[in-house]
């Protein structure tokens, strides 16, 4: 079997990785340049975890890892509203938990794929046909091939789903959010693992590397879904936090490279099917919980671990069908949890604000944290 992964980010790496494990033959392709990734952090949590495990990856993840610890949060003016540990999250999880930059977790899935399939880069998929046998495929650059089946892992604003599926905004649910994330240098440790920042409306912070930098995130109300180029994207960051105080407004100065970046609406994707014959969907491509969640990366990687040994076993009908069933109620919940935190991610009022900073330290405390994970956290799949 020839399996054709248009998108080469943490769902496509994975699902090739899988795809290896299982003797089936893999090409990727992705139309970023080689090296190119997002400057934001990612969670890797308990289903990631496992996946990661069973690819013998767990410790290049962890010497990878950002460092864990205090998570600070102030008003606008600086004031200190709250605080938490983020090591009594990694606790309550049996320290399978950690945060890694996205650009070193997509190079150990590189690596770990590199030389066993072909990845080619700077391409994209233009025609699709599926004849029922298989699926011919036209390439960004003429060439042309055929495959047994075609998965697009190629992200919220799929290109596979476009040609397959549909236009983008038959599937698209806003949330009523943007957001946005880069790599900043930092004049000065932090002195937490996380220092943000948040008001009505708002929510904004840094999140410590490790290596003298930071990943911020940015997230606003805004019910706008239009893409914005590089100078609006830079006066709407301006307009939303430019009044506030350190971190924030040295973030804010720093040059800002958008192709190593993120600025994007805050949206998840509902397919009815996320198969249709031999085209099938994969991570945000068919779902997208959002950053909201925390959960993306992680849910991607078991449903790519999944679907590879459903095809290692079953003809693609009964797989994808399989694969589904068993995705699907963990993606309704999670899809769920992410719209009920962005309520609370993004206060709506001073007075919400409050009980959030009274609410949370507690929910996060040691004596609350597995109450707080059972409800919030997505619940371990049967990976074997």
């Amino acid at each position: 079997m020839r399996v054709l992964i248009v998108g080469g980010g943490p769902a496509g790496l994975t699902f090739a990785a899988c795809l290896l494990r299982h003797g089936i033959e893999p090409v990727v392709v992705e139309k970023a340049a080689r090296g190119r990734t997002g400057g934001y952090s990612i969670g890797l949590h308990i289903n990631g975890w496992l996946v990661a495990e069973r690819l013998g990856l767990v410790e290049a993840f962890r010497a990878k890892a950002m460092p864990l610890g205090a998570a600070h949060h102030l008003d606008r003016n600086g004031r200190k509203l709250f605080s938490y540990d983020y090591r009594t999250l990694a606790k309550a999880a049996k320290g399978r938990l950690l945060a890694i930059m996205r650009s070193d977790f997509q190079g150990i899935l590189t690596g770990a794929i590199e030389g066993k399939c072909p990845v080619r880069y700077e391409m994209t998929v233009t025609t699709l046909r599926d004849d029922g046998s298989g699926v011919d495929v036209t390439f960004s650059d003429g060439s042309r091939d055929r495959f047994d089946l075609v998965v697009g892992a190629d992200g919220y604003r799929s290109g596979v789903r476009a040609l397959a599926f549909g236009p983008h905004e038959a599937f698209l649910r806003p949330l009523g959010y943007r957001a946005s994330a880069w790599r900043v240098p930092l004049t000065k440790p932090l002195g937490a693992s996380f220092v943000g920042m948040m008001d009505v409306d708002h929510q904004g912070g840094l999140y410590a590397v490790g290596d003298g930098t930071a990943a911020t995130l940015f997230c606003w109300r805004d019910e706008r879904t239009d893409r914005l180029d590089a100078e609006a994207r830079r006066a709407v960051l301006r307009e939303e936090f430019g009044h506030w105080p350190e971190p924030v407004a040295s973030a804010l100065e720093t040059a800002i490279d958008w192709d190593q970046s993120f600025f994007d609406t805050v949206s998840q994707i509902e397919v009815p099917k996320w198969s249709k014959g031999r085209i099938a969907l994969l991570g945000d491509s068919a779902w997208c919980l959002t950053f909201l969640a925390g959960q993306g990366t992680s849910t991607a990687m078991a449903g790519a671990y999944i679907l590879a040994a459903e095809l290692a076993q079953k003809g693609h009908v009964e797989a994808l069908d399989n694969y589904e069933a068993r995705m699907r109620p963990l993606v309704t919940k999670m899809q769920a949890v992410s719209r009920k935190i962005g309520g609370h991610y993004i206060p709506q009022s001073a007075f919400g604000m409050r009980v959030q900073s009274w609410i949370l330290p507690i929910m996060l405390s040691r004596p609350f944290i597995r109450f707080t994970s059972s409800r919030l956290a997505a619940p371990p799949l049967g990976i074997d």
